[in-house]
């Protein structure tokens, strides 16, 4: 039986005379499509933040190489924000990761070249 999902996924190029039972299907199917991805979606997010490492402070200002100022300014500002565990401050490996490999604004950028001279 040809569906209309198999002749859009081969690309036909074709005129249909759909009935409502075919386009109901039809959108029933995009419909389990989209809630299965979801789904999977879902379930690697969940994974991926079990799997995460969190580093205290100090770890963070030693791979970093910043001192506690900037830490809290990078908070406030919204650039590394961290994880309230108890009363420690703890930072998601993944997060430093992003700011080590630029995915930073342009100010943090020029501030970390200014640190390093």
């Amino acid at each position: 039986m040809i569906t209309i999902e198999s002749l859009v996924d081969m690309g036909a190029n074709v005129k249909l005379e759909v009935t409502p039972t075919d386009l109901k299907m039809f959108a029933e199917s995009i419909i389990q499509r989209t809630i299965m991805a979801q789904q999977e979606e879902q379930k690697a997010a969940i994974q991926r933040e079990a799997e995460e490492i969190y580093l205290n402070t100090k770890q963070v200002r030693e791979l970093l190489n910043v001192c506690d100022g900037t830490l809290n300014l990078w908070a406030k500002r919204g650039y590394l924000v961290p994880v309230k565990v108890g009363n420690k401050n703890m930072y998601a490996k993944s997060d430093i990761r992003r700011v080590q490999t630029g995915g930073k604004s342009e100010s943090v950028t020029s501030y970390c070249k200014r640190k390093e001279k």
